[in-house]
């Protein structure tokens, strides 16, 4: 029995999964079923709420493990940083327990540590990772955050990437998006009319500049709707204080319609993460607009990391100006990434790294 992982589920105060984790858990669970396969899901208790609170997401699975923690969006003090931690390990070394395949799907910096200390390979265990972020070998301690990162990757029988101008120093590595294109699911919201607004969807993390987006909004500019989690109520409640007319900002976990909604009846989505903090990573938001047919703006050098369309910006202050720029040619060019990112191709890299058939 092949087994899927993600042992990092994030959740609000109430228990309830932010983020993307149930979207992709249910994807990666359909494709693999299509294929023939039994799964066992090990997963954080948010994630497998999201997953088994309706029949279609619960049959994907032959067996379902609960894992003991959550981690909680709310709050960022030093005690909650270093428990959470313990809590990743804990859940990180129960997922280790099943043989067979193991399919990590989402991992962090912790995992690779956890990997260098404790694990030893197995004959009767293979370890095939996704990863959709590099951005954890920097910084001053950028030497041994590397050493640890690529001494765990030994430990790796195989891994998937995801953002395409970052591959990752290891003999068995492939490129696969995190968000598949499928042309049945996104084109019902290609056809919703665009209205002339912007939106900023997703978690608000620190990494999420949105104090200098709301600054950076003049009057004249079109209506601007952020709407998602914040990482804390304080931030929150400050932002709220003193809008411009044309900003609206929400605090709270959307259901993925509303998300879908939201962001295909809008023309543009902004992406203000802070690159900084941001770099060598991946954004589901940033692919679903592109196949939603929503024009993103972003940091020119997130779409140039991930090699997508979109308008870029070296300043959130330049958001006006970017905004008069003829946008027809990125959205003309989203046709050829819903080829490239679909379907067909992502079959074909789960199959060949988790059943081991071509």
């Amino acid at each position: 029995m092949l087994t899927m992982c993600d042992y990092y589920g994030m959740c609000d105060e109430h228990g309830k999964c932010v983020g993307h984790p149930v979207k992709v858990t249910k994807e990666y669970g359909k494709i693999l079923k299509d294929l023939g396969e039994e799964i066992c899901l090990v997963c954080s208790p948010c994630i497998i709420d999201g997953v088994c609170d309706d029949e279609t997401g619960g049959q994907l699975f032959t067996e379902v493990i609960r894992l003991p923690y959550n981690i909680a969006i709310t709050g960022n003090g030093i005690c909650k940083r270093i428990a959470d931690k313990f809590k990743l390990f804990k859940n990180i070394g129960i997922s280790l327990k099943n043989k067979g395949t193991i399919f990590f799907y989402q991992v962090d910096f912790f995992f690779f540590l956890y990997l260098m200390l404790f694990y030893k390979k197995s004959a009767d265990r293979k370890i095939v990772i996704l990863i959709y972020h590099q951005d954890f070998t920097g910084g001053r301690l950028a030497g041994m955050l590397k050493a640890i990162y690529e001494k765990a990757l030994d430990k790796v029988d195989t891994v998937i990437y995801t953002q395409k101008g970052a591959k990752v120093p290891h003999d068995n590595a492939v490129w696969m998006p995190d968000f598949i294109y499928r042309a049945d699911e996104y084109e019902k919201y290609q056809a919703i009319p665009k209205e002339d607004r912007v939106v900023c969807l997703g978690t608000m993390s620190r990494y999420k500049q949105i104090e200098e987006l709301i600054e950076a909004w003049k009057n004249d500019l079109p209506e601007l709707i952020i709407a998602g989690r914040f990482d804390t109520k304080e931030r929150f409640n400050a932002l709220s204080n003193n809008l411009p007319d044309n900003v609206s900002i929400r605090d709270e976990v959307l259901s993925n319609e509303e998300y879908m909604t939201l962001l295909s009846g809008s023309k543009y989505s902004i992406l203000p993460y802070d690159m900084e903090q941001y770099k060598n990573r991946t954004s589901g938001v940033l692919l679903e607009s592109i196949y939603c047919g929503v024009i993103p703006i972003g940091p020119d050098k997130l779409l140039k990391q991930n090699m997508l369309p979109g308008l870029g910006y070296d300043s959130l202050a330049e958001v006006g100006g970017i905004l008069q720029k003829n946008d027809k040619a990125v959205a003309d060019s989203f046709a050829m990434i819903y080829k490239e990112y679909g379907l067909e191709y992502a079959v074909d890299v789960l199959r060949g790294a988790l059943i081991g058939e071509k």
